[in-house]
């Protein structure tokens, strides 16, 4: 009785053809490596930490104009920061739980839609209370969003890849919605710590 196994089903390696690099090497290896459905995941992940990023880096700016609008002392401008931040927490917590029950995609829509609509409606907000619930809302998605990103992400990130894809898509995108120059750092710091092989 023979073990060698039949022509058809022997696993062959395919050599990659010449001058491409196999799926996981190179610059990029971690991105080719999620597949067209993990770059989906990889791109609605890093636009939300981005725009979470924009958000948070943006409100002291508006703290000044806020402040002379509603009549606000120190305290009450650093509340409006801290409660988004604090009730993030929950959010990842809750959505977590979510996620796990209805599944990370719905989850995740969950989020942003939660995370959007209240940022929209702080821009209408007649007073400072209101402002405040909104602020604390806005952050329910925004901590949801968070978690729920990471771990979509993670999923689709082989094994050896799976710290350098949420590295780079939760600390690239939080970097990409501080300022118009950070997409000109996110490139130049991208090829460097490839180009050393990190």
């Amino acid at each position: 009785m023979s073990t060698t196994p039949p022509p058809d089903a022997t696993v062959t390696d395919s050599p990659a053809r010449p001058g491409e690099l196999p799926p996981s090497e190179g610059a990029f290896g971690w991105l080719r490596d999620l597949g067209p459905r993990g770059r989906r995941a990889f791109g609605g992940a890093f636009g939300g930490y981005a725009l979470d990023s924009f958000d948070y880096f943006t409100l002291p700016l508006s703290m000044v104009a806020l402040a002379a609008y509603f009549g606000l002392d120190s305290g009450q401008t650093g509340l409006l920061t801290t409660v988004t931040l604090v009730v993030s927490a929950i959010g990842g917590a809750v959505a977590g739980v979510v996620a796990d029950r209805i599944g990370r995609v719905k989850a995740l829509l969950i989020t942003v839609i939660t995370y959007a609509v209240f940022t929209v409606a702080c821009g209408f907000a007649p007073n400072y209370e209101t402002l405040l619930v909104f602020r604390a809302l806005q952050g329910l998605g925004f901590g949801g969003e968070w978690a729920v990103g990471a771990i979509l992400v993670a999923e689709y990130a082989t094994a050896r890849n799976r710290g350098r894809t949420l590295e780079r898509c939760r600390a690239r995108g939080r970097s990409a919605g501080r300022s118009p120059w950070s997409s000109t750092r996110w490139c130049s710091s991208s090829s460097a710590t490839t180009s050393r092989g990190a």
